[in-house]
């Protein structure tokens, strides 16, 4: 199974961590980073199916590219920020989380607007 290899890499980087914090911890710092790309870099695959998947079913819904291109975006958005938040607050930095993690908050909410103002098009339009 996937998961075992995915947590593997988890408690050998934190272990590796652990370890380095107290001796060298710029390269603690490097092998917490280079731990958390392999754990995303062997999910990666999943995402291809799942989005082919959401593609799939949005074509057979009728629904416009833009509104799966939108969804995409949000996902990325949403994934990138809490992975950067992350590794912000593991250098021990949280206020600076919560700034990139707001940054992401707003991006989604600003991305997703055009969808929202079309879907209350939609419901007035039926409502007149």
């Amino acid at each position: 199974m996937e998961i075992f290899r995915i947590v593997a890499i988890a408690l050998i980087t934190a272990f590796c961590v652990l370890v380095l914090r107290d001796v060298k911890s710029e390269l603690a710092l490097v092998v917490a980073l280079a731990g958390g790309i392999a754990v995303v870099l062997s999910v990666v695959d999943y995402f291809s199916g799942i989005f082919s998947v959401i593609t799939e079913i949005a074509r057979k819904a009728g629904l416009a590219t833009s509104v799966i291109t939108l969804l995409f975006k949000v996902i990325a958005v949403g994934y990138v920020t809490e992975f950067s938040a992350s590794i912000i607050d593991d250098v021990g930095l949280p206020s600076l989380a919560d700034k990139v993690t707001l940054g992401g908050k707003l991006i989604i909410v600003a991305s997703s607007l055009p969808v929202v103002v079309k879907l209350f098009e939609f419901i007035a339009g039926m409502l007149s």
